[in-house]
């Protein structure tokens, strides 16, 4: 029998049933029995739902999951590997911070924001990562996203060996993955790996590592992509209904690129083609289907990565032609991330932009108003309402009024939108 609510304390279905999922798959991928799988819904994402036959309660799932809370203090076991690096709010750990983008002209057009991720996971899957002891790490495969081929509103966690699959990867999917699951077959496969995720992939991989000395020794490091919110599947279906297109007829779907900003492109199994300008069509309709959790979450910037990279979103770069095919914000995190960004500019694989914190915060106003002012409102009104909440150690989450206002606002617009897009779009 399968359930999502069943043993509320002892299996990750209380999560699920509480509203705290992130969908990151964590639980998914490191259950010791295989009971948990990850359903996909279009109205949803990606499910947790745990086979009571298979549940020995043993709690593992909940001792990774990042949902109902993560460690932010200074002492927070991820952090060992910051140690002595600034860690300033919203920003997180740095060692390194720079304006960067691709060097390969063609990496750089095609990505989602400069191809800095893309460059990076080339030259790891071909001449192998920096090692803690500084020796070189052959790497076997990148744990990486790609739209599902059977079913284009739906993206699954993929695995890159190559520089080519790598590149078949390439660009934002702004869509729920439950990257994760792809942990089953690190424990599984002896190599080394590299898991490129969102913030919560990242949190949920390093809860995953307290726990299991065969994650920590395989997965050699962990590359995270800014993330604002994802998105529901039902937002793509929104917006293949809203360009006139058959969602159930997609055969393809491209949230980002080629260039900067991009567009989506959207590509029926009988060749019928639209697109549509990035960010215009991540409205706010789009953007009211986000998974619940998405908008209780603080860490935009994915804090416990080695290297983080996302849109630059500062006028000097996208007024000006000679940088506007792309600029991401880098950042090192740990000295495994430093030696590999340092060592990606002197193979001139990258171009880099020194850059300081309040530069790299500042080309970040929008997430930081989402996740910090938006977020403290969010998390009020869920307490109000007697919902639960998930438990942020060493982060201010105590609303002002102008938090409280802005929680209630964008509630309000989300069910708003959520409701002109079910009646429009059923």
């Amino acid at each position: 029998m399968a359930t999502h609510g069943r043993a509320a304390k002892t299996h990750v279905g209380r999560v699920e049933a509480r509203g705290l999922c992130t969908q990151c798959g964590t639980c998914a991928g490191t259950c010791p029995t295989g009971a948990i799988e990850m359903r996909w819904e279009l109205r949803h994402g990606w499910r947790v739902v745990v086979d009571d036959g298979r549940c020995n309660d043993c709690g593992a799932c909940l001792e990774v999951c990042p949902g109902e809370s993560f460690d932010f203090l200074p002492a927070a076991p991820w952090r060992e590997r910051n140690a002595g690096a600034p860690s300033p709010d919203f920003l997180g750990p740095w060692r390194g911070l720079w304006f960067g983008w691709a060097a390969d002209p063609d990496v750089r057009h095609r990505g989602a924001s400069g191809g800095v991720a893309t460059a990076i996971l080339q030259s790891i899957l071909t001449k192998g990562a920096p090692g803690e002891d500084g020796e070189r790490v052959p790497v076997d495969a990148a744990l990486c996203a790609r739209v599902d081929r059977e079913n284009a509103l739906a993206v699954r966690p993929a695995l890159a060996s190559t520089a080519a699959e790598a590149a078949a990867c390439q660009g934002s999917k702004y869509n729920a993955v439950a990257m994760n699951e792809l942990l089953a077959h690190v424990r599984a496969t002896t190599g080394a790996y590299v898991l490129v995720g969102l913030p919560c992939h990242i949190e949920g991989l390093r809860l995953a590592q307290q726990r299991s000395a065969t994650l920590r020794e395989r997965v050699v490091l962990a590359l995270g992509i800014f993330c604002g919110w994802t998105a529901e599947p039902r937002a793509t279906e929104l917006v293949a209904r809203r360009a006139g297109l058959d969602p159930q007829d997609l055969a393809t779907v491209s949230y980002r690129g080629p260039g900067w900003p991009g567009e989506m492109r959207l590509v029926t199994r009988s060749g019928i083609g639209r697109r549509r300008p990035y960010p215009d069509y991540f409205g706010r309709l789009m953007g009211a289907y986000t998974p619940p959790r998405c908008r209780l979450c603080p860490d935009a910037l994915a804090e416990c990565a080695d290297v983080s990279v996302g849109d630059a979103w500062l006028d000097r770069f996208t007024d000006d032609p000679a940088v506007a095919d792309g600029v991401s914000d880098v950042i090192a995190r740990t000295p495994v991330g430093e030696r590999l960004v340092a060592e990606l500019a002197a193979d001139h694989r990258l171009t880099l932009l020194p850059a300081t914190p309040a530069e790299m915060v500042a080309s970040q106003t929008e997430a930081v108003r989402i996740k910090r002012r938006v977020l403290r409102g969010r998390l009020w009104l869920r307490r109000l309402a007697g919902r639960p909440v998930p438990d942020y150690p060493g982060l201010d989450v105590e609303p002002s009024l102008a938090d409280e206002a802005a929680g209630l606002r964008d509630a309000a617009e989300e069910r708003l939108f959520r409701t002109v897009g079910d009646l429009r779009f059923r």
